[in-house]
């Protein structure tokens, strides 16, 4: 035969905390996780990290450059038709 379970209120406001504090430590395994995973390393000496830094500007400069240079491609296709005249 079946059992019926039976939930008081203070059970389930217990589960409810329970995993309310897993949710967190979870979380805050995720965060460290990925702050060790895209976090930028420490450079060894002050070069190192003069270089890390140009490297880092050199990037974001070619994403940036890369970016306008695809929107202008996309606009050119959805761009006025009236210029082909």
């Amino acid at each position: 035969m079946e059992q019926r379970i039976s939930y008081t209120i203070e059970g389930i406001r217990e589960r409810r905390l329970a995993k309310r504090e897993e949710l967190k430590q979870s979380k805050d395994r995720m965060q460290n996780l990925s702050q060790q995973l895209f976090a930028p390393q420490q450079g060894k000496n002050k070069i190192d990290s003069l270089m890390q830094q140009v490297n880092m500007g050199i990037a974001a400069y070619d994403g940036l450059m890369t970016g306008i240079k695809i929107l202008r491609r996309v606009r050119g296709f959805f761009g006025d038709k009236k210029k082909k005249r």
